[in-house]
């Protein structure tokens, strides 16, 4: 059954909770003790379930209420917060936001014009140099194929990364065993890449070595030695999709090679700018993910 419980029926919940007295319930809210204890009622039948033992005059939650207190209260604390934030409208302040991109450097581009175009009162620092653990506070948010320790890591996409080639290279494959590259020529990011680190894990898990003929530590640089057609690579289906369409694709096969972006970050209270940032963030993201490269 569809509920219609309202804002007041929790806020009179959570007093009467606190207070465990319908009448201190009564003097805080301002209204009567009758009003208080229909509301009361009302909220208990919507949800078919008591929510207080009475003893008396004395109102204790059973474990129900514990339940739902523990939920009502967060959602009110988190409703208020929302208020503070938009009461009075935005200010115009400039507010210095820090991101450091190990991933989807192609990204960058939607990212910048996202933020300029929706929060322009944010200075946007961006970072692709790999950093120390230690280094990390400096950013409020990492995007990154790692869950970093003591930070905050929310999971923002999910890709396959498929291996590569142009159709001048001569290869024919819609799908490959990881044993099957061993005799090719690989294409690949230097050895510290994320991308990179996230590949050598499956290969060596299988106990296979792979030829790389030709490394580097730009992305974009990677990108250009696949379309010239020397050798094979990796290919990312979501975050390297804006690859030449006369690139190849293949899956690896029986188990498809996969990698997590995360967003992260070491505040664990963010500020109402870093949370409209953080929801952006997590918003384009989403619509990458809508639009990943297909075999």
């Amino acid at each position: 059954m569809e509920q219609n419980m309202n804002l007041n029926q929790l806020t009179y919940f959570v007093v009467v909770a606190n207070q465990e007295s319908i009448t201190k319930a009564a003097k805080i809210l301002y209204v009567s003790q009758p009003a208080v204890s229909k509301t009361i009622k009302q909220l208990e039948d919507e949800l078919s379930t008591k929510l207080f033992d009475r003893t008396g005059r004395t109102l204790k939650l059973n474990r129900a209420g514990k339940l739902f207190y523990s939920y009502v209260n967060d959602s009110l604390e988190e409703l208020n917060r929302g208020i503070s934030a938009v009461k009075g409208g935005l200010d115009q302040t400039q507010y210095p936001i820090s991101l450091l991109m190990e991933v989807a450097s192609p990204f960058i581009p939607s990212i910048v014009t996202s933020i300029q175009e929706k929060f322009p009162n944010v200075r946007l620092n961006i970072a692709q140099h790999n950093v120390r653990e230690t280094d990390f506070k400096q950013f409020d948010f990492i995007i990154t194929s790692t869950p970093l320790q003591g930070l905050t890591n929310v999971p923002v996409l999910k890709e396959e990364i498929f291996v590569g080639w142009s159709i001048n290279y001569g290869y024919s494959q819609h799908f490959v065993k990881p044993e099957e590259l061993v005799s090719e020529k690989m294409i690949g990011l230097s050895a510290n890449n994320p991308l990179r680190v996230t590949i050598d894990k499956y290969f060596l898990k299988r106990d296979i070595t792979l030829n790389y003929k030709y490394e580097a530590d730009d992305p974009a640089t990677v990108r250009g030695i696949i379309e010239a057609g020397v050798g094979l690579s990796f290919i990312p289906s979501v975050t390297w999709q804006t690859i030449s369409s006369k690139v190849q694709l293949a899956r690896l096969t029986p188990d498809p090679l996969q990698r997590t972006i995360y967003l992260c970050s070491p505040h664990k209270n963010l500020t109402n700018i870093q949370r409209e940032i953080s929801n952006e963030l997590i918003l384009i993201f989403l619509s990458f993910q809508r639009s990943e490269l297909k075999i």
